[in-house]
């Protein structure tokens, strides 16, 4: 009877460890792009757009910086069809200003892209 029941059990366990159907597809994530796509400045506005890929549920933030300010929250985005649009209205004529995109919550330092537009007087 043990041997029937140790046969039972080696046979259950041998059915067990048989390779299972590897997936079709890849379970990775894909791997995050970001472009700067344009960067336009008017005399009261700053316009700036990424085209993002690999996004996955993750949020963007901007911070901005002036000559006489350290750098400060922008705003929080959710691409939209693949990009990220930012509108400044807080911008002065003649100043420049430098903006940071990054993930929401990535370390300090941790940037994806910089880029510094002159207003036009």
């Amino acid at each position: 009877m043990r041997s029937r029941l140790f046969a039972s059990l080696a046979l259950l366990a041998l059915s067990a460890c048989q390779s299972r159907d590897m997936p079709t597809l890849s379970t990775a994530l894909e791997p995050l792009t970001v472009t700067r796509v344009s960067s336009v400045a008017n005399k009261d506005r700053v316009q700036l757009v990424w085209s993002v890929s690999g996004v996955d549920g993750r949020l963007f933030e901007v911070l901005r910086q002036n000559r006489v300010e350290p750098w400060k929250h922008f705003a929080n985005f959710a691409p939209v069809d693949g990009l990220i649009s930012v509108e400044d209205t807080g911008v002065v004529a003649g100043l420049s200003y430098r903006y940071r995109l990054r993930i929401r919550g990535s370390p300090a330092d941790s940037y994806l892209d910089e880029v510094e537009v002159e207003v036009p007087r």
